[in-house]
């Protein structure tokens, strides 16, 4: 069985107009392994096609500030895709700090802080399969020209 992912990313804007000078753009991407010439597995990157149950397909989202002003309070938020499961944060800059959702994006925090209820009305500690979004809050402006990507993956199920 195949399944078509829908890659959704969305930004929140918290800076006023800079900040409507950063360009985002997002792509899926899995890894396929195959042995050069030399006998040397070599892991390569393409865009994500049709996955199936167990595949990992990698959210990457590249960001720009094509403004001529530092973009501040940067905050990137991405909805974990229907039917994927968050495996781990790939890709990080260092002034970004990173937080998930179990509600659907209306909460963040560590995960580590995280609770949701069972059918019983129990608390217990949130799994990556509880997972609903994740955050970069960037602690820095992000000045003109600058750029770089986050990125993280997760499991088709």
């Amino acid at each position: 069985m195949t399944r078509t992912i829908t890659i959704t990313v969305c930004v929140l804007m918290l800076a006023g107009a800079a900040f409507a000078n950063v360009e985002l753009n997002t792509e899926a991407l899995t890894e396929i392994t195959t042995t050069d010439e030399a006998g040397q597995e070599v892991t390569t990157r393409v865009q994500a096609g049709k996955v199936v149950p167990g595949d990992e397909v990698i959210y990457t989202i590249t960001f720009a500030n094509r403004g001529t002003e530092p973009a501040a309070d940067v905050v990137i938020t991405n909805p974990i895709p229907d039917h994927m499961v968050f495996t781990r944060v790939e890709d990080s800059p260092r002034p970004a700090n990173v937080s998930m959702s179990v509600d659907g994006g209306n909460v963040y925090d560590a995960p580590r802080n995280l609770t949701v209820k069972d059918a019983k009305g129990n608390t217990r500690p949130a799994k990556a399969s509880d997972f609903t979004h994740v955050r970069w809050t960037f602690q820095n402006s992000l000045e003109p020209g600058a750029e770089g990507s986050v990125s993280f993956k997760a499991q088709l199920q």
